[in-house]
């Protein structure tokens, strides 16, 4: 009798059970399901928790239609004129379209390698300064200061050059580089370059990252952070590093306004002071860099060039201007709030013919969010920040870098020097801290002279904001606002008081 009433009990539960169960809710359930159709109405509301408040992830189609927002467009120059008048002027701005690199009496070598990745025509910055070298090789070479807009080629620049010169020179004198970047992600960038420009090149290319032992026998670069190579000076006990500084030909350093500030000055200046030891007074100092203010006397120019002296400064027509491929397009929402925000990126990403998409958010809390809310409406969606693992951030960027319209969710780990082709469309999630990082996240598009389009919020509730909108309303230059800390904050203030 006892088991017939369990077994009874087991059968009304198993039935109640399945009557319960709902399908509809796994199905929707992107965890389970994550190639599943989007139903825009759900009968269970999935959330996030952002600063103590829910935000639903999941919106209604009435929520959709009630989208109210205006955008202001500041288009560039070159899309004003015409498709034709455009493809003109995208080939004379930034590029000596009319000049090759043999006629800049470039080794043969290094023109193969060149053309085998589809460069073909220089840059008016590599230009002018594989003339300079020319002109100038057999004399002594002066300090170099390369100033330009991103996206036209710095990077490759000092790269062509210094090929160039090790092939130039052959066997006769061993060349030694230090080439300084102010993280990992574009040491790793820089060092791949190297190695594919400097095919059948006898020079010995080190990340110091990976590698520690120094030969220099032979041509050698070294591509390291200024944190790397100063626990490696500290841990070098057979004095080789010692050894490969009496013999440096040339320092290059990247992103030299990063550089020469907090928290990177202090090595620097250690730096500085063992060559000053040494009394090497032989080796070439090449900076580059695309936001370097010379306004004040603690400028980051000012810092620079205490310890780069008498150089020749190689720069655009456009540097620290307005980039005249970019459309700028300022939005503002009836209500400024995630939800409005991711609703908007939505909206004018269905619209528009993207081919990749970038989204920068200010903190890792921010980049979650807005990653949470739009996974739901984009399968090709990736975040990156630093929370990422390092093995798994190189998979990220290079799918970023090869996938069909990928959109990647980032923080300002990546707003300077990493080159990616073919991002078309820029969002700024939330308002850069300064005119600097707008600067620098902006450059991530329009590479190599091709057009883009930047998205900003017009939150004029902040000051950044309100200094970037009078920007692009007013054609300033970028260094008329030039600031990373509070000066910016302190003057728009006292600007406002004036005008009360």
């Amino acid at each position: 009798m006892f088991y017939f009433l369990a077994l009874v009990i087991f059968f009304l539960f198993f039935f109640h059970l399945i009557k319960s169960y709902n399908i509809n809710y796994q199905i929707n359930d992107k965890t389970f399901f994550p190639c599943q159709p989007k139903d825009p109405i759900r009968k269970k509301k999935n959330y996030i928790k952002y600063n103590g408040k829910r935000i639903i992830l999941v919106k209604d189609s009435r929520e959709e239609n009630s989208l109210d927002f205006k955008v202001e467009d500041f288009l560039c120059e070159s899309e004003k004129k015409g498709k034709k008048k455009k493809q003109e002027t995208e080939g004379s701005l930034f590029f000596q379209s009319n000049t090759t690199f043999s006629e800049l009496n470039i080794h043969k070598n290094l023109i193969e390698n060149l053309k085998n990745h589809n460069i073909n025509t220089p840059s008016v910055i590599q230009y002018d300064l594989l003339k300079y070298y020319d002109e100038h090789k057999d004399d002594n070479l002066q300090n170099i200061i390369i100033a330009a807009e991103n996206g036209i080629g710095k990077t490759l620049s000092y790269i062509i050059f210094l090929i160039n010169h090790i092939l130039k020179k052959g066997t006769n004198k061993n060349t030694c580089t230090l080439i300084l970047q102010y993280n990992n992600l574009l040491c790793n960038q820089c060092y791949d370059i190297l190695k594919k420009l400097s095919k059948n090149v006898k020079a010995q290319i080190i990340n110091l990252k990976y590698e520690g032992i120094i030969n220099i026998k032979n041509h050698l670069i070294v591509i390291c952070t200024p944190v790397r190579l100063m626990t490696y000076i500290k841990e070098d006990k057979e004095n080789i590093f010692s050894t490969f500084f009496e013999n440096l030909d040339f320092f290059i350093m990247d992103e030299v306004d990063i550089l020469f500030d907090n928290p990177y000055i202090k090595n620097m200046k250690i730096i500085f002071d063992e060559l000053n030891k040494l009394k090497n007074e032989k080796y070439v100092s090449i900076i580059t860099s695309s936001t370097l203010c010379n306004r004040g006397k603690k400028s980051i120019y000012n810092n620079v060039i205490k310890y780069i002296t008498n150089p020749i400064v190689i720069k655009t027509n456009y540097f620290h201007n307005i980039h005249p491929f970019i459309n700028y397009h300022f939005i503002k929402p009836s209500n400024y709030n995630i939800k409005n925000k991711i609703q908007i990126i939505k909206h004018i990403l269905l619209k528009e013919n993207y081919k990749k998409v970038l989204i920068f958010c200010n903190t890792l809390k921010s980049s979650n969010t807005a990653f949470s809310l739009l996974k739901l409406h984009f399968d090709n969606i990736f975040l990156f920040n630093s929370t990422v693992k390092k093995e798994d951030q190189s998979i990220i960027l290079n799918h970023f870098k090869t996938s069909q319209n990928p959109i990647l969710v980032t923080t300002d780990i990546i707003y300077r020097g990493i080159d990616i082709s073919d991002i078309s469309h820029l969002f700024h999630f939330d308002t850069p801290t300064n005119i600097v990082v707008y600067t620098h996240r902006n450059g991530r598009l329009a590479r190599g002279a091709n057009t883009g389009h930047v998205y900003i919020f017009k939150h004029f509730e902040d000051l950044v904001t309100r200094k970037i909108y009078e920007l692009h309303k007013n054609k300033l230059k970028f260094e008329e606002i030039f600031s990373r800390k509070r000066s910016l904050r302190k003057n728009y203030k006292r600007e406002l008081q004036k005008k009360k």
